[in-house]
């Protein structure tokens, strides 16, 4: 039960239909760009060393919380009531939900529910992001003198894949999200 309860901001990603570009296929392509570049380039680029590019966007990445969790504050307690409509489509967005007995129910999102579980997400993946780059810049010295060369590559490439594609990932859908507040949500519905 608190498992199910500490990973429900990923509720997010089982929002159905029509979010498949912003969260799948776009950070797949920029993270596949970004880690094919990297390979070719590994020579050149410092990304884990100190003052790397992992740790440059750590900086920047590790102060995002707060202002998701604002973001998410706020639209906890609009006042407007025309946010809790059902978002418009055919067939409107929705998601899976379980009843107090357990009975499984998919019910029609409204711009509030979006909002607050993207922003859940968004904080989710921010902290997920945060912590996974302080474990990857500390144990990536000790891991280059166990492992093989193929293996070494191997993880490095796996390892550079997933950074860019949580990384993309958020991006986008803090795009996708500001996006909804700052326009979306004062648009009519028709």
């Amino acid at each position: 039960m608190i498992i199910r309860q500490l990973m429900r901001p990923l509720e997010y990603l089982r929002i159905h239909p029509g979010k498949n570009v912003a969260d799948w296929y776009l950070p797949s392509a920029v993270s596949l760009i970004l880690t094919g570049t990297c390979l070719y380039f590994k020579a050149q680029v410092n990304l884990f060393g100190p003052g790397g590019t992992i740790a440059m966007i750590l900086a920047f990445v590790q102060n995002l919380p707060g202002f998701y969790i604002a973001a998410l504050a706020a639209i906890a307690t609009f006042g407007r009531t025309d946010i809790d409509r059902i978002m418009p489509g055919n067939p409107p967005p929705s998601i899976e939900t379980r009843t107090v007995t357990g009975k499984r129910n998919r019910i029609p999102v409204t711009r509030r529910r979006f909002l607050c579980l993207l922003f859940a997400y968004l904080t989710f993946e921010c902290i997920v992001l945060t912590l996974a780059s302080i474990l990857g810049l500390s144990f990536v010295n000790a891991v280059r003198g166990v492992v093989s060369t193929e293996i070494g590559l191997l993880l490095f490439s796996v390892s550079v894949f997933v950074f860019f594609f949580l990384l993309s990932q958020m991006v986008v859908v803090t795009f996708w999200g500001l996006y909804y507040l700052g326009d979306r949500i004062h648009q009519p519905e028709a």
